[in-house]
């Protein structure tokens, strides 16, 4: 089975889908082949290469001239260096893709394939851009970061006592990563109090799996990332809750953000019997196909645990999985991630990842900006509908009023607060005015925030409504008889 199945999927082995836990915002990647060329960047080409050749060689004896020109009478000094990196870096913004990155430090993209392979030295901390900010998500577990008290939602304004708020978010995780023994300082912004912690950088990695045995011979496994050996952890953990007598299986990819393409595919071949299991287009063509072996696959009823942090590789498993009919999938709408990205050195020794094609389910379904409903849609907890919540929180208003609102008060501040307070619980009208229900809620929140609590929207308490909201967002429930979705799954493979 393993010799066949390699064959097939060899070339997907190289495919990365970059853990957001590690380093980035979903980002779903696979190597260029070697040092990268001109004619390594089109695979698929449409364009007329003399047409487009001679314009860039024109257009590179223009740059050639505005460098030098910028060198020689800009009025400070400035490296070539610094304007080619620059160059690069605005070839990259031009496109307007938060997934598409030029490592102008060497270290950063060697960095970045590092932590898509599971393995790497830092603090130990799961992070993701919200709204143009390095907000933590998680922390693992016996990480330096979790030790030292660094915590979910807090935001990393600044790495050694340098401030990073500027930087994207693959910029800040190269900052925080480095040599096992090393120090290094964190400062975060935590309901608007800003606390500096500072760390001594290890090697971070843990187990991607974890399985047990649930009532009614029903075996459960957790999968938190798709790391390079996650396919054989979920070979070993699926032969021990066979043995331990399952009779049918709970496949939890919550809160999952994504890992490696290869070990998904590896692991959606051991499930299914035959079909595909991906696509990638590229300028609105299927250009590749991935598909199942045949080989082996497991018999049994599956339940496929999603929610809206499932996002990249495992909406590439939930796709799988949902449209080939092998499981049924219970949660919420999955994150909706599915553009690809491929990364490469070029010759100057930096790095880059670019994104080049979409995926796509076996049904042809496009995931990105859409994500995956499930076929049983059930809300744990505090989860709203995650459509509704997302429509609220996008129609926030900015609170950037230089004035601190009190009771009577009038503005955007405290019409922005009331959105929030609104999304958190609170029962405040949508006014824009500081009657005294607002305040009443405010001075809550306040309170149970462990600030002042008078009910004015002081600077503090409005970053500490910026800073809740996100949490709440962010928050899941912990798995347990108040697990709503857990027990939908249970209660469908109890009737089968």
């Amino acid at each position: 089975m393993h010799s066949q199945r390699t064959k097939k999927v060899a070339r997907v082995l190289a495919l990365l889908v970059a853990l957001v836990l590690i380093l980035t915002s979903f980002s779903f990647v696979m190597y260029f082949p070697g040092m990268l060329g001109a004619a390594e960047f089109s695979v698929y080409a449409t364009e007329n290469e003399k047409q487009s050749s001679a314009y860039l060689k024109g257009e590179f004896t223009t740059m050639e001239t505005l460098l030098k020109t910028i060198h020689n009478n800009y009025k400070d000094e400035i490296t070539y260096k610094e304007l080619i990196d620059g160059a690069y870096e605005g070839i990259f913004e031009a496109l307007n893709d938060p997934y598409s990155v030029y490592y102008a430090n060497e270290q950063e993209g060697k960095a970045f394939v590092q932590s898509v392979n599971g393995a790497f030295s830092g603090i130990g901390v799961a992070v993701k851009d919200v709204d143009g900010k390095c907000s933590i998500t998680q922390t693992f577990s016996a990480s330096p970061a979790k030790e030292a008290g660094i915590k979910a939602g807090d935001i990393v304004t600044a790495v050694d006592g340098v401030n990073v708020t500027t930087k994207t978010v693959d910029e800040i995780v190269a900052l925080m990563r480095g040599e096992k023994g090393t120090k290094v300082s964190i400062t975060v912004d935590r309901g608007g109090k800003s606390l500096t912690f500072a760390l001594t950088r290890d090697v971070i990695g843990s187990l991607c799996i974890a399985d047990k045995m649930l009532d009614g011979n029903i075996g459960y496994m957790q999968i938190t990332s798709f790391d390079s050996d996650c396919h054989k952890e979920f070979r070993l953990a699926l032969d021990r809750l066979l043995k331990a007598g399952a009779k049918s299986l709970i496949i939890d990819i919550r809160n999952n953000l994504g890992g490696l393409i290869g070990p998904t595919v590896e692991i959606a071949d051991q499930l299914m019997k035959d079909g595909p299991i991906m696509y990638f287009k590229q300028k609105g063509e299927i250009v590749e196909i991935i598909k199942a072996t045949a080989d082996e696959h497991v018999d049994l009823p599956i339940v496929l645990l999603v929610n809206q942090n499932s996002a990249s590789a495992s909406e590439i498993l939930a796709g799988a999985l949902q449209d080939s009919k092998k499981a049924v999938l219970v949660g919420t709408k999955t994150f909706g991630k599915g553009v690809a990205q491929q990364i490469g050195e070029l010759k100057n020794g930096s790095e880059i990842k670019l994104s080049t094609y979409y995926f796509l389910t076996p049904d042809k379904k496009t995931i990105d900006h859409i994500g995956i409903t499930p076929d049983y849609i059930v809300y744990n907890g505090n989860e709203e509908k995650s459509d509704e919540l997302k429509a609220k929180v996008n129609a926030f208003v900015p609170m950037i009023e230089k004035v601190k609102a009190s009771l009577g008060q009038v503005g955007l501040n405290v019409y922005g607060a009331q959105q929030r307070l609104e999304v958190l619980g609170f029962d405040v009208p949508l006014s824009a005015t500081m009657d005294q229900q607002t305040v009443t809620a405010i001075k809550q929140f306040q309170k149970e925030r462990g600030l002042y609590a008078y009910g004015g929207l002081d600077y503090v308490t409005l970053a500490a409504l910026d800073q809740a909201v996100l949490e709440y967002v962010s928050s899941t429930t912990a798995h347990g008889k108040d697990d709503l979705q857990l027990n939908k799954a249970i209660e469908l493979l109890k009737s089968k």
